[in-house]
Formats: C-alpha cells, sequence, structure tokens
C-alpha cells in the first residue's frame, strides 16, 4: 500500500516560485514563464542558449517543475523567502491540457 500523501508520487509536479507568480496564475490562468538568461543557474542558462541558437528561435521561455519530494534545496534556490510558495500539478491534467499557456 503506498502511504505518501496525495501530493506525492508520479501523478504530480511541483512548481517552487513566488507568491506574485501563483496570483498571476489564478487571476490569468496562465504559468508565469521566464527568459533562461535571467536564471541563477549559468549552466542551465547556457545549454538553454544553445538550444535556442541551434533550433533559432526568435525568443525561448521556460518553467521548471520537479517530481521529487521536496527539499530544503528547491525552497531555497527557487522560492527563498517569505513568499515563497509550492503549487501542485496534476501531472495528466497539465501535460494533457490543449489551452496551456505561459
Amino acid at each position: 500500500m503506498d502511504r505518501r500523501p496525495r501530493s506525492e508520487g508520479p501523478g504530480y509536479l511541483r512548481r517552487y516560485t513566488y507568491l506574485p507568480s501563483l496570483l498571476h496564475l489564478l487571476s490569468n490562468k496562465k504559468i508565469t514563464c521566464l527568459d533562461p538568461k535571467t536564471w541563477d543557474d549559468q549552466n542551465d542558462s547556457f545549454f538553454m542558449s544553445l538550444y535556442k541558437v541551434e533550433f533559432n528561435l526568435k525568443t525561448l521561455l521556460a518553467v521548471c517543475f520537479s517530481q521529487a519530494p521536496e527539499t530544503y534545496h528547491d525552497w531555497r534556490v527557487f522560492s527563498n523567502g517569505i513568499a515563497g510558495v509550492c503549487i501542485l500539478f496534476d501531472k495528466d491534467k497539465l501535460l494533457n491540457d490543449n489551452t496551456f499557456q505561459c
């Protein structure tokens, strides 16, 4: 028997972010996507810039999710401070939503 809370496991995606992003999502039904150039992790930013060049894209925006149980690292890096939040998404619903927009 699986004793994990319903919010953990393969059926959910976690989005660590800040309260203003959550309010934007709830108000506009859009997830905030960011330009990877603004990311703290310069390795990820660099490889996203290579992807953008390789596919000759004018714009590349991204959003990060996690399927793993929460960790200190997730909270510290992606939602540090008193306005940090974790938003849970139903993975199947999100990935199959044809109206998903950033």
